[in-house]
């Protein structure tokens, strides 16, 4: 049966009282019809502060943390495939009855992004311009990891979950990617071959330097460059190792700053492979003029959704605020600052995006 209360976590999930922040998919085994072994958290998320407000907390885990959702203690964890198959067959109850205390959006459209690009401004727009109807998760871990789970039927499942909501008036759901998901584009459409998306990329200098600034990187005592885009210098991917030998490059030979060159390469490359197959359903952004462009082309061309004067105002207001700004105090008012990343580039980090970009 499908009935809420049969089991008293289930209903809260059921209901769509509380949220999926999380998957483990680590145990998870591929069946012929689908998978086994996936674990799915749930908590009461407090969407409200997120969409008052969205500079204060851009991405999903501040989301998750301030709902008290980090501790075991308000969570609930459930199997996966079983609790998707269960609230399926729930939400199809309601239909039956003409009921819709409950229904699944579908995913409005997906932002990938080269990180460092304006990404987060693009995830407090889609909020911003109607907090009441749009839902957006920006870099969220359960996205994440069932994209690095490979699998489209348990990205589906997550999405469906995700998509799950008891307030009448949400409408649209948006799902910003965190950078590395740019690898995994193919999972993405695989499972939604028809919902638009986009790639969000800048001029590789301005890229490189918003990752690799002098004055804000932190530099260890062996002189190794901490940041993002190094991160994967441990055990770098097949990927990467493949695009550096194309330049005639060994991986372990590159400066900090190649390797971040390589690094964001990568994944541009990979975004442009699946806008090369994705006739029309994706669509690369320029980071310069980013606001126009959302409000003009992107939101209601793209992605569909029609934007009044109402919203346009709302996005202006939200592109003001620096959009990593976790508190208002420091009121940053966020600037195109291109010319000022160009001018500040070092000869090191020209040359690195000259060898690794110049082509993506």
């Amino acid at each position: 049966s499908s009935n809420a209360d049969e089991f008293p976590v289930w209903g809260e999930i059921m209901r769509g009282e509380v949220h999926l922040v999380n998957i483990d998919a680590s145990g998870i085994r591929t069946t012929k019809d689908g998978y086994i072994g996936a674990k799915a958290v749930f908590c009461k998320l407090d969407w409200d502060a997120y969409k008052k407000d969205p500079p204060s907390l851009p991405m999903f885990r501040f989301l998750v943390s301030t709902s008290g959702c980090e501790g075991r203690r308000n969570q609930i964890v459930v199997d996966l495939a079983q609790i998707t198959e269960k609230t399926k067959a729930y939400d199809k109850s309601l239909k039956l009855q003409n009921r819709s205390d409950v229904r699944a959006m579908d995913p409005t459209g997906f932002v990938f992004h080269e990180s460092r690009v304006g990404s987060t401004l693009v995830a407090n727009s889609l909020t911003a311009m109607n907090p009441a109807a749009n839902r957006v998760y920006s870099e969220s871990n359960p996205i994440n990891n069932a994209l690095k789970s490979d699998n489209p039927q348990l990205f589906r499942d997550v999405v469906y979950l995700m998509g799950r909501t008891n307030r009448i008036e949400e409408e649209n759901m948006f799902f910003k990617v965190s950078s590395i998901g740019s690898k995994r584009i193919s999972v993405m459409r695989e499972a939604f071959p028809d919902t638009p998306w986009i790639f969000v990329y800048r001029d590789p200098v301005q890229t490189m330097m918003s990752h690799l600034d002098p004055a804000k990187v932190d530099v260890q005592k062996n002189g190794r460059i901490m940041a993002v885009c190094t991160r994967a210098r441990r055990s770098p991917p097949r990927d990467l190792y493949d695009l550096v030998e194309q330049q005639g490059r060994r991986v372990d030979e590159l400066s900090d700053q190649e390797f971040c060159a390589a690094h964001l390469a990568s994944l541009c490359e990979s975004a442009l492979r699946e806008l090369k197959k994705s006739n029309y359903h994706g669509k690369a952004v320029e980071y310069d003029g980013l606001i126009d462009k959302l409000l003009d082309d992107i939101i209601p061309n793209h992605f569909g959704v029609t934007v009044d004067d109402k919203a346009r105002q709302l996005v202006n207001e939200v592109s003001k605020t620096y959009s990593k700004a976790k508190t208002r105090s420091v009121d940053v008012n966020w600037v195109e600052d291109s010319e000022k990343k160009e001018a500040h580039s070092t000869s090191e980090i020209r040359g690195a995006s000259e060898l690794f970009l110049s082509q993506s």
